[in-house]
């Protein structure tokens, strides 16, 4: 449920920033999410249909690109992605710390048409 929010915030920063440009409307919306930011595909693209409309935004594709989790082992200093529920390091065995990658949600871009 939380994606109503996300959408809410996200298609305000969009059509600000189309605005800005002097856009006659936003034809796409290209997002990087993380599969930690527990944002649910689906539900994005079911808010997004119900909240452009009447927007800049209305009828723009939503495109997202996923980035996985990734751990770092500090053992010996592989980085990798975990399968399922075994965050064991595949190298050596030792379970890694997470790292940055994986809990991103930001807007990469928005392909505009001008007026």
């Amino acid at each position: 449920m939380h994606e109503f929010g996300v959408m809410t915030y996200l298609l305000d920063a969009v059509e600000d920033k189309a605005r800005e440009l002097n856009a006659a409307r936003v034809l796409a919306i290209n997002l990087v999410i993380g599969d930690r930011s527990s944002i649910v595909d689906d539900s994005l693209m079911f808010y997004f249909d119900m909240l452009a409309q009447g927007t800049l935004a209305q009828g723009a594709a939503l495109n997202t690109r996923r980035v996985p989790n990734r751990f770092r082992c500090s053992t010996c200093n592989t980085t990798y992605e975990p399968v399922g529920i075994d965050y064991r390091c595949p190298d050596c065995g030792n379970i890694g710390q997470m790292t940055d990658e994986g809990g991103e949600f930001l807007i990469e871009s928005i392909v505009i048409e001008r007026t």
